[in-house]
């Protein structure tokens, strides 16, 4: 079996392309001319990488050209909530624009199956009441980096209704891990914290808003969900894909800096505070454990967490 990954070079990305290498895939990705492919170092010989930009159609189709895969996995993306407010028309360029020009290249390819990652923010504010969210909930996306994932969902369901192109969506919630870089509450604290125990900034920590709670799963984890789905998800359907429970960010950080080598002052920072917020996020993953026979958490936030915290460092050793 092949499988085509875009944006194999990313934090999500690099940990599928492993997975499906384990699982007797050949594995061909896309990633963006002058991209660090630093995060393939395990596993670069093993696997194609082409370089394209999912927006340039003639680059694309070149970088697609002769390639038979029997599962694509569209994971490219800009993914940064806090840069889509100052980046608005590149994250809706590349979400949108990226998504229906990669889907007009795979709809001549021989059948392929698609499985294309979407957002839990596309749900955007939602109510207490509201929670475990189903994939039923009316979508409305608070930030333009969910807006833009909306808008891709549904590019990639018009082109199951148009085209047959046979097309999963999934909505994957909060997801940390080694490989995450910078921009994400995990990540963030992670890398400041190795900054510290380097001696590269004073020991302290500015952080935002500790009382919202995440859905949180391990990126790997959420890495055999992708395959799930390949190989059991029904084309046409949405999925969520979370762990079904809360973790308030207080106890991310509480965690990493248990493991810290050195003491750290926490202090707020009302800049960190984002435009719009939700205070917490569960995701209800009946349908797709339903459907796949995934089951989350197999990796414990804890090591999660601690795994993270020794990518940083060893990003950080390196500088």
């Amino acid at each position: 079996m092949r499988a085509l990954v875009t944006g194999i070079a990313g934090f999500a990305g690099s940990h599928l392309a492993e997975l499906l290498l384990s699982e007797g895939f050949e594995v061909a990705g896309i990633a963006l001319p002058g991209e660090d492919l630093s995060r393939l170092d395990g596993v670069r010989d093993s696997v194609e990488v082409r370089l394209a930009d999912i927006c340039d159609g003639d680059a694309l189709s070149e970088a697609i050209e002769g390639m038979e895969p029997q599962y694509v996995f569209h994971l490219a993306a800009f993914a940064s909530v806090p840069a889509s407010f100052t980046h608005p028309a590149e994250t809706v360029r590349v979400n949108a624009f990226g998504t229906a020009n990669l889907f007009e290249q795979l709809r001549r390819l021989e059948p392929v199956k698609v499985v294309h990652i979407s957002s839990a923010d596309v749900y955007g504010q939602v109510r207490p009441d509201e929670v475990p969210i189903r994939e039923t909930h009316e979508l409305s996306p608070a930030n333009p980096y969910a807006a833009s994932k909306a808008a891709g969902e549904i590019l990639a369901l018009a082109a199951w209704r148009t085209f047959g192109l046979p097309v999963v969506v999934l909505r994957p919630f909060n997801h940390t891990g080694p490989r995450q870089g910078p921009g994400f509450a995990p990540s963030d604290f992670a890398m400041a914290i190795a900054g510290i125990e380097e001696g590269l900034q004073p020991p302290r920590l500015s952080v935002g808003n500790l009382r919202s709670m995440r859905d949180y799963s391990d990126v790997r984890d959420v890495a055999r969900a992708y395959l799930a789905a390949a190989r059991h998800c029904e084309p046409g359907e949405t999925y969520n894909v979370s762990s079904g429970s809360a973790v308030e960010i207080r106890h991310v950080l509480d965690t990493l800096l248990g493991l810290a080598a050195r003491d750290i002052e926490v202090v707020d920072d009302p800049e960190k505070m984002r435009p719009s917020d939700t205070p917490l996020v569960v995701g209800d993953n009946t349908k797709f454990r339903l459907r796949t026979g995934w089951e989350p958490n197999r990796i414990p936030i804890e090591e999660t967490l601690a795994d993270l915290l020794d990518w940083w460092r060893q990003q950080v050793a390196r500088r």
